[in-house]
């Protein structure tokens, strides 16, 4: 649980390789790197008291820089193959800023491949994980209740499709959520010792649809274009 002054560190991870679009993190769209648009969020916070970018590529260290976040070292080989999780990166991160006397009470991981963030919103984030006295906290969006999975004796549905609720009418804890990938909150203590982003009481922090797309192919790099070309510009804190 973070105390109000607690001090948060935003890390934004960005490795060179890519196997649906090449070199994804580089590219520009509306006129930004995807990795240049996480870090306009980072640094438009508030609440955000330093910016790091873990990668394994050179080229990708310098536009970080230029977008205005700390490069401070290169990611390690083995922590940015294509199968390597997120989480060894992000511990990485910050085992090396804490061997430079830097420890935040909280981690921020930012997904570069989650460029649209609407003005404010890490802000709110970290607004509800405080007000919540939460160990972690993940982005999600609302999905339509009314899901079905497939079984080998056909398709099973989530609900009762005689007597279809109206959506309107769905108790709290009916609703449905999904991860986004766009932010996430761990306290520093509980990502090191358990080696997981989401743990402890997890805070689940709504986000609007729009705020929902993952880049990993030539088609949502269209969509986030056109997005980011009408939305509020990342520098625009207020809600």
């Amino acid at each position: 649980m973070a105390a109000v002054d607690a001090t948060y560190l935003a890390v934004i991870p960005a490795r060179g390789g890519s196997k649906g679009i090449p070199g994804k993190n580089g590219r520009v769209v509306a006129g930004r790197s995807l990795l240049a648009w996480s870090v306009a969020h980072a640094r438009a916070s508030a609440r955000i008291d330093r910016v790091v970018v873990s990668t394994d590529a050179e080229d990708l260290a310098e536009l970080a820089r230029q977008a205005g976040a700390e490069v401070p070292f290169l990611r390690p080989a083995a922590l940015a193959t294509d199968d390597a999780p997120t989480e060894p990166a992000v511990i990485h991160a910050v085992e090396q800023l804490a061997a430079d006397g830097y420890r935040p009470d909280a981690v921020v991981l930012l997904q570069p491949t989650s460029p649209v963030r609407l003005p404010g919103r890490i802000d709110r984030a970290v607004a509800q994980y405080e007000a919540e006295g939460a160990d972690s906290l993940v982005g999600v969006t609302e999905i339509h209740p009314f899901t079905w999975r497939a079984t080998p004796e056909g398709a099973a549905a989530s609900y009762d499709p005689a007597h279809r609720p109206r959506r309107q009418d769905l108790a709290p804890e009916d609703r449905r959520f999904v991860e986004n990938g766009s932010i996430y909150i761990t306290a520093t203590d509980l990502l090191l010792r358990t080696g997981c982003r989401l743990g402890g009481r997890v805070a689940l922090h709504p986000m609007d649809p729009v705020e929902g797309i993952d880049v990993d192919d030539e088609t949502h790099l269209v969509a986030v274009e056109a997005l980011l070309g009408v939305l509020p510009s990342a520098e625009e804190t207020t809600a």
